[in-house]
């Protein structure tokens, strides 16, 4: 049998075993690392497209215009004069007149503009006729006025949208 400088030891030897052995209790699941990233934070977000009615009379001749902005930098213009319902359409890159297709200013005829990024004409055309450098200028001078008062009234517009707290 054992002898009783031995039993301690013994006990000891057994506990330690005992304890050993035991099961871990399930803690509970860990939950997923979380990403570095979420997803809809990396995920490109759609560029809003923002609509300015306004009206102007740049060279005398008034007109409503319709002005699309996205990403606050304007796209296009939509231009109906008033006094004869025709219409032109002014396509830019930033500020720079890409084209212009409509109405002519002094006749009847309907024009279509094209340039390159440096502002180079490409196509100058009314019906089967070439434009003249002076009705070139004509549409790039009311294209630059309209471009400015629009440009103009969609700050304006935004600086309204922003609410100052009053003063206490």
């Amino acid at each position: 049998m054992l002898s009783t400088s031995r039993i301690p030891l013994f006990i000891a030897t057994l506990l330690l075993a005992a304890g050993c052995s035991k099961e871990p209790t399930p803690a509970s699941a860990p939950s997923p690392p979380l990403p570095l990233v979420e997803r809809s934070a990396a995920d490109p977000v759609p560029a809003s497209t923002e609509e300015l009615r306004g009206s102007f009379a740049p060279g005398g001749i008034a007109a409503t215009y319709r002005a699309s902005f996205k990403e606050g930098k304007i796209q296009s213009l939509e231009e109906t004069r008033q006094a004869s319902s025709r219409t032109g359409a002014y396509e830019f890159l930033g500020a720079r007149l890409m084209s212009y297709r409509g109405a002519a200013l002094d006749s009847n005829d309907s024009i279509e503009l094209q340039f390159d990024e440096q502002g180079k004409v490409l196509q100058a055309r009314a019906g089967n006729r070439a434009l003249s450098a002076a009705e070139i200028s004509a549409v790039r001078d009311r294209a630059q006025s309209l471009l400015s008062h629009a440009v103009s009234q969609y700050g304006v517009k935004g600086h309204e949208q922003v609410s100052i707290p009053p003063q206490r």
